[in-house]
């Protein structure tokens, strides 16, 4: 019976509240996830030095030649 009172109103503001419910929540994830220290890696492991030089300077104008 208090559903079929609903109007369109009533039904917009509380989905809205919703979303705004679900937004907060899902942004507060979010802080949270990004507050965490990253893992210890070392970065020697991770990245290598090219084994040649990979671009050629062919003009000060000019972008890259491979």
């Amino acid at each position: 019976m208090l559903y079929a009172e609903m109007r369109m109103t009533t039904t917009l503001l509380v989905l809205g509240a919703v979303w705004m419910g679900s937004a907060v929540v899902f942004c507060l994830a979010l802080c949270v996830a990004a507050a965490r220290p990253l893992p210890q890696n070392d970065v020697e492991e991770q990245f290598i030095e090219p084994e040649r030089e990979t671009i050629d300077v062919a003009d000060e104008n000019a972008v890259c030649v491979r």
